[in-house]
């Protein structure tokens, strides 16, 4: 009898730890999610962005982009910044959108690898931003987010672009793509 009766505590000490500790996360200062989140914002809308004004305009190699206010930009890419055929506008490291001029045999390679990658909520996009025709794709990171893949030729040079962050017709997309110029 008394195994049983401790068995049976022992059951309900453990189903009670299980219970308390829910589907909350622990962080290294032994905050749980679920105290975390009280005070996160709501994420953003796709609305336009109060303020969203371009700021500055940047020439690198062939490009000339608008920056949003508050946003950066970053000559080359991740391996050399001084190679003229990259450059990014970013509002963070997590939101950006990175141009590239590549042979159109090797974009077209990689937006076929990452089409075939990103296929969370996958939609095909097209469209014209300012003097120039894109045709790509949009995803889902399956978190909320967004981003885009698009390729185009403007003045016969073949121009990939990169997005993560943003979706394809939002405020940010249209405010930078609008603004690109290439010689």
């Amino acid at each position: 009898m008394k195994k049983r009766v401790l068995s049976a505590v022992l059951v309900l000490c453990m189903g009670a730890c299980l219970v308390a500790c829910g589907d909350s996360k622990s962080d290294n200062t032994g905050a749980t999610e679920a105290a975390t989140s009280a005070v996160t914002e709501a994420p953003a809308t796709e609305a336009a962005p109060a303020g969203l004004t371009i700021a500055s305009t940047e020439t690198w190699g062939d490009y000339t982009v608008g920056i949003p206010e508050g946003w950066t930009f970053r000559k080359g890419d991740a391996f050399s910044d001084t190679d003229t055929t990259c450059c990014s506008v970013k509002k963070s490291d997590f939101s950006y959108i990175s141009f590239t001029m590549e042979k159109e045999d090797l974009y077209m390679k990689k937006y076929e690898q990452n089409k075939a990658t990103y296929t969370n909520e996958q939609v095909d996009v097209s469209g014209k931003y300012g003097d120039i025709d894109w045709t790509g794709f949009q995803y889902s990171d399956g978190w909320g987010g967004y981003g885009f893949e698009l390729y185009a030729k403007a003045n016969n040079k073949p121009v990939r672009v990169s997005c993560a962050g943003f979706k394809f017709d939002s405020a940010e997309a249209k405010a930078v793509l609008e603004s690109l110029k290439i010689k």
